[in-house]
């Protein structure tokens, strides 16, 4: 009996940490929900390895790197321009961003937003799935991936990209940001573990010799272009309203791009339904059409990709 404690602990644990990290219920906040996730924090997330996977170095600031103030932008903060407004009246030197703050900044206010917050701070986001795509346009600072087996994952979205291809789509347009990649268990979505990550990046990276002198990105809601190509998240309502998306995308303008690369909520697409979506789109357009994220989440990448959920549309 004694010699299965410990073994116990660590399941009863494991299943804690993924509850309340998943899915926080108030009753479980009041049980230490915060607290724990800081101890968490220091425990791990101020051991995990950085690994930085593509680095055209920071642009300059008037800063230290290693005493930078960081503000982190939690999930379920109050509206994004009056929360960052606040936030910049104390002039942090990096503000983390998550899945919500990152999506505001494709619309026409988030983008506007982008130049002011861009004169005073770092922006850094972190990117955990196919939804955080359009980021490769919107120029961030830096963009923290928490990976698992080699791809970028969400605890519940559908929506899993390849650290690779993260990396190559960023090689491939030239991008000015800094990615540093974690282990998927070090990072957890509290500012205290956010606020570490971030910190082990700006000590490890450096100044660019050079980089963009003019900041104009160009966005629609969920898809920006940037250094020839458009980067394009297909949610829930361009998934069913593929004439809405098409508009969009003219809207954005497709001259002088040269493929047009997409990721899927597969929670609401299954795969042969979005080639089909994808085949459209580069046949109205004419333009090389590629889709670049997975139907996988935290569970179908650590159990393997056979657990796959069934997805909307395979039963048809």
């Amino acid at each position: 009996m004694w010699k299965k404690t410990p073994y116990l602990f660590v399941i009863i644990l494991a299943f804690y940490v993924s509850i309340m990290v998943n899915h926080p219920s108030e009753k479980l906040k009041r049980l230490g929900y915060n607290y724990f996730l800081d101890f968490y924090a220091e425990l791990v997330s101020s051991r995990a390895p950085v690994d930085i996977i593509y680095d055209p170095g920071l642009r300059k600031l008037d800063c230290s790197l290693e005493k930078a103030v960081v503000r982190v932008f939690m999930p379920g903060d109050a509206d994004y321009e009056d929360f960052l407004n606040e936030i910049l009246m104390d002039r942090p030197e990096v503000i983390v961003e998550c899945s919500g703050a990152d999506t505001w900044h494709t619309t026409e206010r988030g983008r506007n937003f982008l130049t002011k917050l861009r004169a005073r701070s770092y922006r850094a986001v972190v990117f955990d799935g196919g939804h955080h795509l359009p980021t490769l346009g919107l120029m961030p600072d830096i963009i923290i991936i928490p990976q698992l087996k080699g791809y970028a994952v969400h605890s519940y979205m559908l929506d899993g990209i390849e650290v690779d291809k993260i990396q190559a789509l960023a090689e491939e347009v030239n991008s000015p940001s800094v990615i540093a990649a974690v282990p998927r268990w070090a990072l957890v979505k509290n500012a205290r573990s956010l606020d570490i990550i971030t910190r082990k990046i700006l000590v490890s990276s450096h100044y660019a010799d050079m980089y963009p002198e003019t900041f104009r990105p160009e966005t629609r809601p969920r898809m920006s272009k940037y250094g020839g190509l458009i980067f394009a998240y297909v949610g829930k309502e361009y998934c069913r309203n593929i004439d809405l998306f098409l508009e969009q995308l003219n809207s954005l303008g497709t001259g002088g791009i040269n493929k047009i690369c997409l990721a899927f909520d597969y929670s609401f697409i299954n795969q042969e339904e979005a080639g089909v979506f994808a085949a459209a789109v580069s046949e109205k357009l004419r333009l090389p059409v590629e889709k670049v994220n997975r139907p996988v989440k935290v569970f179908n990448v650590f159990w393997g990709e056979n657990n796959v959920l069934l997805q909307p549309g395979d039963n048809n």
